[in-house]
């Protein structure tokens, strides 16, 4: 697809919009969970109004979304994925196993009828159909464990052809000498062999360890590395995917006063983190990695555990699940970016809520959805043009 082919159809997008089975307005899909108990709640994000309570799920749960379709992941004790169609929350369209005691983590999607599953319990990697559970094989990641001879595989990202795969690398979920990212080629399903001189499958050596979250953003992976709770050893770590390599902790824990969690990059330097102090009380930071001057605080969340942060157009929403100083205070809040100021908020979810993914309206392109829950711009296109690699 040429230049002038990718400019008639993004005029063409644009005066028409996308063919999609979503409704109207952009949605955020939300696990919620009291720990004992859990549930799929969806918020209009134009009107604020929730639809709480639609669906039983795990307490354990993350949600990915594609195509329309939501993708629940249970993970510690039911080891499962529960599929949903967007259009109908509250029934289950199918439900299956991804191996007993596996503990699934996260999902990357290659196509509708191929994806990826991360088991921190298990040292391969699933594939599957997503639609269906049926198994389409799986991928060796012995290589990267360390003694007990699992890597603990958390985050998936996939850039391209290119899988990058979180290896926390824990002991009893305490931290061992390093984490690292395995490189997966999808084409294959074949690790690739970063450094070739020297034994074995070298993927990316971190420079922290126990990475919390993994996100791209341009052609860059951020990562929050909380290391070893209560210890001030980790911080946002960033790696150059142009050269498969890390630059290192960019902004340390020590700077930002507390263990790291929850991640979002709003550009290639500016992002928000959750930080946790010695009293586990929660903080939402903002922060540029291209400037000298600390992190500043943002005003508007509880105090409460922040397990998530996600953004759409311009808004930081963050899943907070509130204070026990304060009640009535857990919810999704939602904050302008251009001014860090909260706008929408709390808005009840029910049971406090866990994990944000989005369901976006496919009549405005947007260039900051990322799909499955996190649209690349050139992914979003593709995945509509299977001739598209970009222009230039």
């Amino acid at each position: 697809m040429n230049s002038t082919s990718v400019c008639c159809t993004l005029g063409i997008l644009l005066l028409f919009g996308i063919p999609s089975k979503s409704q109207a307005t952009d949605r955020a899909v939300m696990t919620t969970t009291d720990f004992s108990s859990g549930s799929l709640t969806i918020v209009d994000l134009e009107t604020l109004e929730a639809s709480t309570s639609l669906l039983n799920i795990h307490s354990d749960a993350t949600v990915r979304t594609r195509n329309g379709f939501i993708y629940v992941i249970n993970r510690f004790g039911q080891d499962n994925v529960t599929v949903v169609d967007s259009d109908n929350p509250q029934e289950v369209v199918i439900q299956y196993s991804v191996g007993n005691g596996t503990n699934p983590q996260d999902m990357a999607f290659l196509s509708d009828e191929r994806a990826y599953v991360a088991r921190l319990g298990s040292p391969r990697l699933l594939i599957v159909n997503p639609a269906t559970g049926d198994s389409l094989g799986s991928v060796d990641l012995s290589f990267a464990a360390d003694d007990d001879g699992i890597p603990e595989a958390a985050h998936l990202e996939r850039v391209g052809d290119l899988l990058y795969v979180t290896c926390q690398r824990l002991a009893g979920f305490s931290p061992t000498e390093f984490s690292q990212i395995v490189v997966i080629d999808t084409k294959t399903d074949m690790p690739v062999d970063l450094d070739p001189d020297s034994t074995g499958v070298q993927g990316i050596r971190l420079a922290a360890t126990n990475p919390f979250v993994q996100l791209r953003q341009g052609n860059r992976l951020y990562l929050s590395c909380s290391g070893a709770f209560g210890v001030s050893d980790g911080g946002i770590e960033v790696v150059d995917l142009e050269e498969d390599r890390t630059l290192g902790v960019q902004l340390s824990e020590a700077e930002l006063g507390g263990d790291v969690g929850a991640l979002a990059m709003r550009t290639s330097s500016i992002g928000y983190v959750v930080v946790a102090d010695a009293s586990f009380t929660n903080s939402l930071m903002a922060f540029n990695l291209d400037t000298d001057g600390l992190p500043t605080q943002v005003d508007g969340p509880s105090g409460g555990y922040i397990p998530a942060l996600a953004i759409l157009r311009g808004r930081l929403y963050a899943a907070d699940q509130g204070s026990f100083a304060i009640p009535g205070s857990s919810g999704m809040r939602g904050f302008d970016m251009a001014t860090n100021q909260l706008v929408a908020g709390p808005v009840s979810t029910g049971l406090p809520p866990g994990s944000i993914a989005f369901l976006v309206d496919d009549s405005v392109l947007t260039a900051d959805f990322t799909g499955d829950g996190r649209v690349d711009f050139q992914d979003f296109l593709g995945s509509r043009f299977p001739g598209f690699r970009g222009v230039g």
